[in-house]
């Protein structure tokens, strides 16, 4: 039932990634949007339905299993690459980038043919029962070595890397801080099933179905947590995108009626925090276009709240104060450093003059 929960859910979140890219060809939105639809697949092929068509399609007997051999490595490599993409230079991402995919592809490709050169077994309900039954077997044992030694060696660099960047202080900090635990989950996951395939295969220790118990709930913690750091940030962007807008929206509609001449169309693609961007700039176009004739030329400067106060006084009543003029525009401006906590600044004010003319 989480699985059928969890990954519709993450496959419109890798919809929402790939979307982006298609128009940015961002390295972070891209290899976001690759390792989110890795974890993606290998949700969905935990629905048992979703399992059974792609045991129908391939008439190779565990076959799901042996593809999550290979989403493991795909995993380890979107999510080095993402680290890569945060952390370093261009020139250094990219050949980062070259070297984990053909790692990944060469792993992959060897767990698999492991796997399927393996004495055949009777088909599994799940990944679940498969690992209980059979991965300790001659093939299967080595498979699944292959398949967890890419990531158990990839994951402890990456945790380590991206911890070491992470900065709490900063919405990318949080989210890189989010990535290392969940690499450290990813770790932990790697090493006991790698290390239980060895003692199993070749040191003869027994067979140990809690193994996976504990395996499969760390994966679970590592994915979501994956999941969430590589999504903080879109999210909180794409809140505060939404709020500004709200916020600046009585303001924004007025001097658009205004001055229709300064809208300038958001181009296809974009993020909700760059459309807030554009209706900011709009709304400052505009506001400068017709505060030109309004406001004095010279006058004292005042701060940023009372220069915003006159403008909506203005705005809402035609009426004209001392700090409407051009040196107190400008010494606002200077206070509020960056155009949209001016703009918020400016829509606050209106918005409350808007109530008093209610009231």
């Amino acid at each position: 039932m989480n699985a059928m929960v969890l990954a519709p859910l993450m496959w419109i979140a890798v919809v929402s990634r790939a979307w982006r890219w298609w128009w940015s060809r961002s390295w972070v939105l891209g290899s976001t949007a690759v390792a989110l639809g890795v974890v993606a697949v290998h949700l969905s092929l935990n629905i048992p339905a979703v399992e059974t068509l792609v045991q129908a399609v391939v008439p190779i007997s565990n076959f799901s299993t042996g593809l999550r051999m290979v989403l493991f490595n795909l995993m380890a490599a979107s999510s080095g690459v993402l680290a890569l993409a945060v952390t370093s230079d261009p020139e250094r991402l990219v050949r980062g980038a070259r070297v984990l995919g053909l790692i990944a592809v060469a792993g992959s490709v060897v767990a698999l043919a492991i796997f399927a050169c393996a004495p055949t077994v009777p088909q599994a309900a799940g990944g679940f029962e498969f690992d209980i039954s059979y991965s300790h077997l001659p093939g299967y044992a080595e498979a699944g070595i292959a398949g967890a030694l890419f990531p158990a060696l990839l994951c402890p660099a990456l945790m380590v890397m991206t911890a070491r960047a992470a900065d709490v202080r900063s919405l990318t900090g949080w989210s890189l801080t989010l990535l290392s635990v969940g690499l450290a989950a990813a770790t932990v996951w790697a090493w006991i099933r790698l290390s239980y395939f060895v003692a199993a295969r070749y040191l003869g220790a027994p067979q140990l179905p809690a193994v996976f118990e504990v395996t499969r709930a760390v994966s679970a913690v590592g994915v979501l947590v994956i999941f969430v750091g590589m999504m903080l940030s879109p999210i909180v962007s794409w809140v505060r995108a939404k709020r500004t807008l709200w916020a600046i929206g009585p303001l924004h509609r007025e001097l658009m009626s205004r001055r229709p001449g300064v809208r300038q169309p958001s181009r296809r693609g974009s993020s909700a925090d760059e459309r807030a961007g554009d209706r900011v700039t709009e709304l400052l176009d505009a506001l400068s276009m017709e505060a030109e004739s309004a406001a004095q030329p010279s006058g004292s400067v005042a701060d940023m709240t009372e220069v915003a106060a006159a403008v909506a006084d203005w705005l809402l009543h035609g009426r004209l104060s001392p700090a409407l003029s051009s040196a107190g525009i400008r010494s606002a401006v200077l206070e509020a450093e960056l155009d949209r906590t001016w703009a918020l600044t400016l829509a606050r004010k209106y918005r409350d003059g808007q109530r008093e003319v209610s009231a």
